[in-house]
């Protein structure tokens, strides 16, 4: 008993102590003063329902917050979202609580110093930084700011924090928080014996800290989208506690996966969309107690270790686009039995699929996409009852399409590129076939609309495009989905017509509508008013553009381009203009008159493309209020007008065509206004009656082609996102590039062209052209030029194609231009060169014709050697006169036959333009 008493005082003294510590430690404020530091932070902040909360928990816990409530609700201790120990708020979990503004350093909130935890997440502080003053809460174990909204650089102060256990600031925007490599050096130092969690996905970092190797409770890492650069520090992987390893989607991220021990505890490990490359170790069978393995998107060779066996515990497995030898599906596989999603989209995988692979009872998510499998697939498949992602696109597999008609949880299935058979459909599966959102069976060579679309009820997305279906389109395939359908892709096939007349209008949410490049007849279809994308280009559409079209104010893309369509284009197009209207595409018809002012202030459009009709008159200058406007082609067309030098204002201009029209005059840059085409990347005004000299100013302006980016992407005018897929529009423009014309449908962003040929311009080529160091193409053919080739030229090192065939061009070609490595054409035949064509490199491949047409040339591959007697003496400067003849003199045969070449020159070239501007018109007149 009084060994009893003694513990029990032992046990009070050491509370008694405790409590004394706590005292010491802590300030002297009064549970009152917190409970008011509380109210104040309340009182700062908005609640603002409308923030986007992806949490169906969140409420505003603090608008019940009250000092003052008889029901005992201004005792802050029992307010939602506080946590209190020995009277003082030692948690605060406001996350998901609709608060919205700015935190400054001085709020009140950072005076709760007895706070261990503080939750923030999901909440909206306007882009605003984080406080400096959250380094006063020196005793937060636990900081929560995640996708909240906040930027800037993340506070020095941060790492005060040495008792952090866990810290979370992901998701605050891409990038929109930077984390300064010495305050990142120092939270890890600080807090290398008590940090476990670490979550910075999405923050903006230099590099990881070598230090990190030391934190001997770290449990899980998160460092996905940091910008991470260079090599990983790999050790961290030895870490005995770890669990979770995510450095995904740094892009810029090396090094090499190394052996792993036996003893870890990784159960994640992420390293997705980085630059990972060599073998993955057979060790790796070492991580038994792995359930999720992402190395998805890296450059990862060899093939897939036989240990991978041994992971018996992983629910998710996904090696897609890596570099793997070429690799068959083992057995073993079917030892993974627990997997769930499993994707092996583009990893060289070839042959069948091993009978094994039914073992995978579990799977819900299955790509093995863009493989060369095949063979045949057997009804074992009906064991994947759980599957409810199946994508199988672009292999050489068999299979009849009716197999998966027995899946009852198949939601999303991609079919597309194999050998796709139908059978005859039983009436009893009507009604148990599984319901799909998404079916993807495109190059499957199908001649018919398969059956059981007959039964769909919950169809987003339907891709029945390039196949070999002929035809009406049936009746009840405009009845399928009619609440839910949002994409139906129909082009490249074979249709005709329909068997009902206005048959869209049904799909009420109908947002992408594509019937291109098909036999379609008769007037254009109207879509649903919800319609975004239309097109219906490649038919044998007629009649005019039906007003009702104007109405369609939710359209962003419009392609009614290839057909037969006539009349003239409709003013009322300006609503579409004033609404979502990105792409505009009228080419190839017969649309004539002029073109109208539809154009409105605050236009979306990035792409208008009405070339190869009958329009003519002037540019309509309401295209200047298109401001996000990328590229304008109005060529082959009968338009006459100045060149329309206000469009250089339009600040993402990068691609202007006006080919083969009826433009004129001098172009000239006008002083007072800045219009020098900041992004302009490819400018075409060949065949037209431009004269003058050549916009010397201009090429000293075009600064956007004084680059090159060897690395730059396909450039897209449009991308739509849906459930299932990111639309893209290709955009597609022709040009003639090295004597043939081509329609480019994808346009590089590094490609950089000039072409100005086919015009009246006289003069000198200035030096200026020279600084356009990016041109990959230079047209200056069938102009008026005179002077030299300036040597200069030799430093437009990307050039592939030069022309400056038939004009007045003299003296020497420069040896200079030998340095264009990549020149792949070049061409000044018809001009008054001399002396010797310039030998090596590229040159060493040109043919006569490149030349011919200048007779003082000399050298390979002209038969006329250099050094010659005949050609080495140079031309007669003057000539005896003989007043008394009327027969023609040497000066008068020279006169004569320069008028005969140039009289020939000028027939051929204008009776070609001709034939061609004129072709077309004829053409369109005789189908009517």
């Amino acid at each position: 008993m009084e060994k009893s008493i003694h513990a029990l005082m032992l046990i009070l003294v050491l509370l008694v102590l405790e409590s004394a510590s706590l005292a010491s430690d802590f300030s002297s404020l009064s549970h009152a003063d917190e409970c008011s530091l509380l109210f104040q932070f309340k009182e700062s902040m908005s609640i603002n329902s409308s923030v986007s909360i992806y949490d169906s928990r969140a409420y505003p816990k603090v608008a019940s917050w009250n000092l003052n409530g008889s029901d005992g609700t201004g005792n802050c201790c029992l307010w939602d979202g506080v946590e209190c120990r020995l009277g003082h708020v030692i948690g605060l979990d406001l996350s998901s609580s609709f608060l919205s503004g700015p935190i400054s350093s001085n709020n009140s909130l950072f005076n709760l110093i007895h706070l261990r935890t503080l939750n923030l997440a999901n909440n909206d502080f306007r882009s605003s930084q984080i406080p400096s003053g959250i380094g006063r809460l020196s005793q937060l174990i636990k900081l929560n700011l995640s996708y909240s909204f906040f930027s800037g650089e993340v506070p020095k102060q941060i790492s005060h924090l040495r008792n952090l256990v866990s810290l979370d600031l992901r998701g605050n925007g891409y990038h929109s928080l930077k984390l300064q490599s010495s305050d990142f050096q120092n939270l890890v130092q600080n807090t290398s014996e008590t940090l476990r969690e670490l979550f910075l996905s999405e923050v903006n970092i230099d590099f990881v800290p070598d230090s990190l190797v030391n934190s001997s409770s770290l449990t899980s890492l998160v460092m996905s989208s940091c910008g991470l650069s260079g090599d990983f520090p790999t050790d961290i992987l030895y870490l005995q506690k770890l669990q979770v390893l995510d450095v995904g989607g740094n892009d810029n991220l090396t090094g090499y996966i190394p052996e792993f021990h036996g003893n870890s505890e990784l159960k994640q490990l992420i390293v997705a969309f980085a630059k990972f490359q060599g073998s993955i170790p057979a060790s790796i069978g070492n991580l038994t107690h792995l359930n999720v393995l992402d190395l998805r998107s890296n450059a990862f060779t060899g093939t897939l270790p036989a240990s991978v066996s041994n992971l018996t515990q992983l629910t998710y497995l996904d090696l897609s686009y890596n570099n793997f030898d070429r690799w068959k599906l083992p057995d073993w596989f079917g030892k993974l039995n627990k997997i769930t999603y499993l994707d092996l989209l583009s990893v060289n995988l070839y042959g069948e699929i091993p009978s094994s692979f039914s073992n995978l009872t579990q799977l819900e998510h299955l790509d093995v996409s863009f493989n060369q499998l095949k063979g045949e697939l057997s009804s074992s498949w009906m064991n994947f009852q759980n599957l409810e992602l199946f994508y199988l696109a672009g292999n050489n597999v068999t299979a009849n399409l009716y197999l998966f008609l027995s899946l009852k949880k198949l939601k999303s299935l991609n079919l597309s590129g194999n050998n796709i058979t139908l059978s005859v459909i039983d009436s009893h599966i009507n009604g148990t076939q599984p319901q799909f959102i998404y079916i993807s069976l495109g190059y499957c060579n199908l001649k018919v609309f398969p059956e059981f679309l007959r039964f769909q009820h919950q169809l987003r997305n339907l891709y029945l495009a390039n196949n070999n279906i002929e035809g009406l389109i049936p009746r009840w395939m405009w009845n399928i989905s009619k609440n839910t359908l949002s994409e139906l892709w129909l082009h490249q096939n074979l249709l005709m017509g329909f068997e009902q007349h206005s048959p869209v209008a049904s799909w009420v949410n109908l947002r992408l509508l594509d019937l291109s490049h098909n036999m379609l007849h008769g007037e254009i279809l109207m879509p649903p008013p919800t319609t975004e994308y239309f097109s219906v280009s490649n038919n044998n559409l007629t009649g005019g553009i039906p007003p009702s079209i104007c109405d369609l104010l939710s359209l962003q893309l419009l392609d009614l381009s290839f057909n037969n369509i006539i009349g003239s284009i409709p003013p009322c197009l300006e609503k579409l203009s004033n609404s979502n209207l990105t792409v505009l595409n009228l080419r190839s018809n017969a649309l004539h008159g002029t073109i109208p002012n539809i154009f409105a202030n605050g236009s979306k459009l990035q792409f208008i493309d009405l070339s190869e009709n009958i329009l003519e008159g002037q540019v309509p200058r309401s295209l200047e209020d298109c401001k996000s406007l990328q590229i304008l082609d109005l060529g082959y067309n009968f338009i006459g007008d100045v060149f329309p030098v206000w469009l250089g204002a339009l600040p993402e201009l990068q691609v202007l065509i006006l080919r083969f029209n009826n433009f004129h005059g001098i172009i000239r840059r006008p002083s007072r206004i800045k219009v020098n085409f900041p992004k302009l990347r490819i400018i075409d005004l060949s065949y037209n009656s431009f004269s003058g000299d050549l916009p010397h100013q201009y090429f000293q302006e075009w600064s956007a082609m004084k680059e090159s980016d060897t690395s730059a992407e396909y450039m897209l005018a449009l991308i739509m996102e849906y459930d299932h897929s990111a639309v893209g529009y290709w955009l597609s423009i022709q040009i003639t590039n090295k004597g043939v014309k081509t329609d480019y449908e994808k346009i590089s962003e590094a490609f950089f062209a000039v072409d100005l040929s086919g015009n009246m311009f006289r003069g000198n080529i200035p030096e200026s052209i020279t600084t356009l160091s990016g041109l990959q193409l230079l047209n200056l053919s069938n102009n008026e030029l005179s002077g030299t080739i300036p040597p200069s030229m030799g430093n437009l090192i990307h050039l592939e194609s030069l022309d400056l065939s038939s004009n007045k061009l003299s003296g020497m070609i420069p040896q200079d231009l030998v340095r264009l490595n990549f020149l792949a054409v070049f061409n000044v035949s018809n001009n008054n060169l001399s002396g010797p064509i310039p030998q090596g490199k590229q040159f060493n491949t040109f043919l006569n014709n490149s030349y011919i047409g200048n007779q003082a040339l000399c050298g390979f591959p002209s038969s006329k050697k250099c050094g010659d007697s005949e050609a080495s003496k140079p031309p007669k400067a003057s000539f005896e006169e003989d007043t008394e003849s009327d027969f023609p003199n040497g000066v008068d045969w020279v006169v004569i036959l320069i008028g005969v070449v140039i009289g020939l020159v000028i027939g051929l070239v204008y009776g070609d333009y001709l034939s061609i501007k004129y072709y077309k018109w004829f053409s369109q007149r005789s189908r009517r």
